[in-house]
């Protein structure tokens, strides 16, 4: 039993680390050599032929003076009203925003607020909740939304709002508005499914299978953006990678009594809310599940859930960690940036191309055309 114990306790201090080759700012991100890079480079001003631009980012709740990111955000959300920027959660470390340090609070959600006037969706983390289980409350979401909503400047939302789970929409183009198909997102966040404290009571009841169908019921000639913090593929941190069936089960076990590690993709509560969401996106398969949580810059190749998944949550300099490349990845590299979605126009027909920013560098240091379901059918 000691030895059982032992290897437990091995296992746990061990289930960060990551296999493979880690991928940090020191060296060139991993790229997949079969991965096809077919649009043109552009520059932050370089609208010419997008529709709409959108901008995913995470982690951003930590940011600096005069910080770098946050201003490559502003260059890049143009034109203003043909641009979103969809902040993916933890939108102030380490613990949202608390009632005792409000002023310092609104100043990180202000600085962020003022990067630009375009479009700012607000996705709640799990520090926008608390800084761990035992103060994770839905107070400081309601707190936090208050605030986000009632800035004056530009176009702002928060969802899902009230502190629950979701799914919930914005429209961000009607469609025929310069492109054939809209765009929405639809927005979820699993820590009302993580936490018992969470009060639901006001949140629509229902199965979120059902919820979701309905959601996507109304967006049949959209182009479908999903975004939660919560990734369901990665190569980072919080994923950790399979050290065989007894290890992994020690692992798990150890996990179980370890409540801070329930964020983590391999404890098997966050695998079994994953495999809830999965199960209710594959009956859809929207173009894009755009995650953080994990501080570094991924894409991953399509799957039954959707047509290419995104971990983007680098907003914050401070907090970037290691990647390792894992099955299906196509991009992976530890720096601080974001990810944009541009929706390119030809004849009114939309082509969606995903570029990669690396903070200060003027130029995408990767793009590509997302593939649509007709070209993984044909």
């Amino acid at each position: 039993m000691p030895l059982v114990v032992l290897a437990v306790v091995l296992a746990g201090c061990r289930s960060g680390r990551l296999l493979g080759e880690n991928y940090d700012a020191s060296g060139d991100p991993f790229i997949l050599r079969a991965a096809s890079a077919e649009a043109i480079a552009v520059g932050p001003a370089d609208t010419s032929g997008v529709a709409y631009r959108v901008i995913l980012v995470g982690d951003t709740g930590e940011p600096v003076e005069e910080d770098p990111t946050l201003a490559a955000i502003g260059r890049w959300a143009v034109p203003r009203d043909r641009a979103a920027v969809v902040l993916l959660g933890d939108n102030i470390y380490p613990s949202g925003l608390e009632a005792h340090d409000r002023v310092w609070g609104e100043s990180i959600l202000r600085q962020q607020l003022e990067t630009t006037s375009a479009l700012r969706v607000f996705v709640p983390g799990n520090h926008d909740w608390g800084s761990s289980p035992g103060d994770w409350s839905e107070d400081r979401v309601i707190a936090q939304q208050e605030f986000v909503l009632a800035w004056s400047e530009g176009e702002v939302a928060f969802l899902p709002r009230d502190g629950c789970a979701g799914p919930a929409v914005r429209e961000l183009l009607r469609p025929g508005d310069g492109m054939e198909r809209g765009i929405a997102v639809v927005a979820i966040d699993w820590m009302p499914w993580f936490t018992t404290a969470a009060d639901t009571s006001g949140c629509p009841p229902g199965d979120f299978g059902k919820r979701i169908d309905d959601a996507f019921a109304a967006l049949t000639n959209h182009f479908v953006i999903v975004a939660s913090h919560y990734p369901l593929r990665s190569g980072g941190a919080h994923a950790g990678l399979g050290r065989g069936l007894l290890i992994d089960t020690l692992v798990n076990i150890y996990h179980l009594v370890r409540p801070r590690s329930i964020l983590r993709l391999y404890h098997p509560r966050y695998a079994e809310l994953a495999r809830q969401v999965k199960d209710a996106l594959e009956r859809h398969r929207p173009l894009v599940y755009a995650a953080g949580h994990d501080h570094n810059l991924q894409l991953f190749e399509g799957d039954e859930t959707a047509l290419m998944h995104v971990v983007s949550g680098s907003g914050s300099a401070g907090k970037v960690e290691r990647v390792t490349a894992v099955p299906g990845t196509i991009f992976a590299h530890a720096v601080s940036g974001f990810v944009v979605l541009d929706f390119v126009t030809r004849n009114g027909i939309g082509t969606p191309v995903v570029r990669v920013v690396r903070t200060e560098r003027e130029t995408p240091v990767f793009q590509m055309r997302v593939p649509l379901q007709d070209d993984r059918d044909r």
